[in-house]
């Protein structure tokens, strides 16, 4: 085996051994480990007391976007950033890895929070199924939809750490994304393109009964929301990448995913 074999799969191994430090990093990070106790809490509080159909299915379907997906932001552009911040760029020079590589072990890492949440959320929808609390069980794609919101907080924070590093930046992004997902909701034409969908239509009896869920397709608005993480992913990779061409080419079908995903998610 020559050399150069050699260093090519040792250059191929980097990026697990470093996308595992990096997940360990991002799920323990002090912002995150916030967001896992609010969502422990909410999950705990609608188990032991308030325990109606609507709660619990809105917690399964809303709880992981708002909770640790909207801390995720902040989390991985402060560990994307945190070299930069505390002046040791230089010192990464030593280490056998480039700075896509390096950018390919944070998008990695970005999956540990969203399978994480993931393993929450089939948990408490067995707990609220084993109690007899949902009058419709969640479906797929309501189960699905926080893990990949978390997903996408993660590579948008990575993405945002990258492009502006700025410390007011994630910030900033927390409010916006807040404030536009509240304006999306409010209007019916346009509530499935917020990243945060409640399917629970809650009707008049304020969460007391079950009404009905909102219309849509909520397997095909995780396809428009995979598609959003595809073009965060897409924007990260090309601040560092030497091949571009592949970089926007998988960025036209991210796009491509997110507009089908968006049409067929309509009523």
């Amino acid at each position: 085996m020559s050399t150069a074999t050699v260093s090519r799969k040792a250059a191929r191994a980097v990026v697990p051994v470093l996308a595992a430090h990096e997940a360990r990093r991002l799920v323990t990070h002090p912002v995150t480990l916030i967001g896992w106790g609010m969502l422990v809490f909410m999950f705990g509080a609608n188990a032991m007391g308030i325990q109606t159909s609507v709660a619990a299915f809105d917690v399964v379907s809303t709880g992981p976007t708002f909770y640790p997906g909207l801390f995720c932001v902040l989390a991985a552009h402060m560990v994307t950033t945190r070299d930069r911040r505390a002046g040791t760029d230089e010192l990464l020079v030593a280490v056998p890895a480039t700075r896509e590589q390096r950018v390919r072990a944070l998008l990695l890492a970005a999956w540990a929070p969203a399978l994480i949440a993931l393993v929450a959320n089939i948990l408490a929808r067995q707990y609220f199924i084993w109690q007899g609390t949902f009058v419709e069980v969640p479906g797929f794609g309501h189960l699905v939809q926080g893990p990949v919101t978390v997903l996408g907080g993660s590579l948008l924070g990575i993405m945002l750490g990258l492009w502006l590093p700025q410390r007011t930046t994630p910030v900033v992004t927390m409010v916006g994304l807040v404030v536009v997902s509240l304006y999306l909701a409010e209007k019916d034409e346009t509530s499935l393109f917020a990243p945060l969908v409640s399917w629970v239509d809650w009707g008049p009896y304020d969460g007391t009964r079950w009404y009905a869920l909102e219309p849509g397709n909520p397997g095909a608005h995780v396809v428009y929301l995979l598609g959003l993480c595809g073009m965060a992913a897409v924007a990260a990779v090309l601040r560092e990448t030497t091949h571009r061409r592949l970089a926007v080419a998988l960025g036209l079908v991210s796009l491509a995913v997110t507009v089908w995903g968006g049409w067929a998610q309509l009523p």
